[in-house]
């Protein structure tokens, strides 16, 4: 077995690795393989792809993400050695802190690689009918004036520099502006949606666009605020977890500002 990057080529010959209950990976390699900042990798036995995993990379911070081995292959070590082999990776490119959100099913192997735990999310749906509620004056389409300013914000809350994933889906966000100074965005067109806001208000300003159309939700259990919005909207809290591992220095974010994350490769 040995390990080779992941080129668009690979993608068809992927789809055997698709876990239960995850959205489609080859929509997400894709993505990896299209993007200068990510590094996916493949492993190969006998010229079949039994494992895959990439390498997010933002300046002194970097990501690990779809890391899948093939089930037939399973309990050989191959999930830790792509593991090793993407942290010596992000080490090699400058990266000083090292994140993922892991499943039940992976975390014994990143706490072996040396990840340890610094948060955990919770999952939420909605089943039942609810009423629809007037939006916030303040909600608006994102302009390019207010780029700059959101780029800021992202920073301060998640702690990286994000401007490379981002940049493509300001054109598709939402802002919670006051007095031409934002507040809070939201991303309707990546991952899951997310929503960062420096204030209550316009985190819960988003949420209200947001769940006006949307059954499900991923918060940071810090962010205590949201999920009470959440709870008296008819969420509820699913048995589903995910835990957010780091290597390295913590990345100094601000998980109560976080009020939908994007998704369990980006954080």
């Amino acid at each position: 077995m040995n390990i080779q990057p992941l080129v668009l080529q690979d993608i068809p010959f992927t789809r055997d690795l698709q876990p239960e209950g995850w959205g489609d990976i080859t929509v997400s390699l894709m993505e990896y393989c299209l993007q200068s900042f990510c590094k996916p990798i493949k492993v190969v036995d006998q010229n079949k792809i039994v494992g895959v995993g990439t390498l997010i990379l933002h300046e002194k911070s970097a990501w690990l993400a779809h890391i899948i081995v093939d089930k037939s292959y399973r309990g050989k070590g191959i999930g830790y050695h792509i593991v090793k082999y993407l942290v010596d990776l992000a080490n090699k490119n400058g990266s000083l802190s090292i994140n993922l959100i892991a499943t039940d099913l992976g975390a014994p192997v990143y706490k072996k690689a040396g990840f340890r735990v610094v948060s955990s999310y919770h999952f939420l749906k909605r089943e039942q009918n609810w009423l629809p509620s007037a939006l916030a004056e303040q909600l608006r389409t994102a302009e390019p004036a207010f780029y700059e300013q959101m780029f800021k914000l992202d920073q301060e809350i998640t702690g990286e520099n994000r401007r490379y994933l981002i940049e493509n889906y300001l054109k598709q966000a939402v802002i919670f502006e006051q007095n031409g100074i934002v507040e809070g965005y939201y991303l309707p067109t990546i991952g899951q949606g997310p929503i960062y806001a420096k204030t209550e208000r316009a985190g819960l300003g988003l949420m209200s666009l947001k769940y006006s159309i949307s059954d499900s939700a991923v918060l940071p259990a810090d962010n205590t605020v949201g999920l009470k919005f959440l709870s008296d909207i008819g969420f509820e809290t699913q048995n589903t977890t995910a835990i957010r591992m780091t290597l390295g220095d913590e990345i100094r974010w601000q998980p109560k500002l976080i009020f939908n994350r994007i998704g369990g490769n980006y954080g």
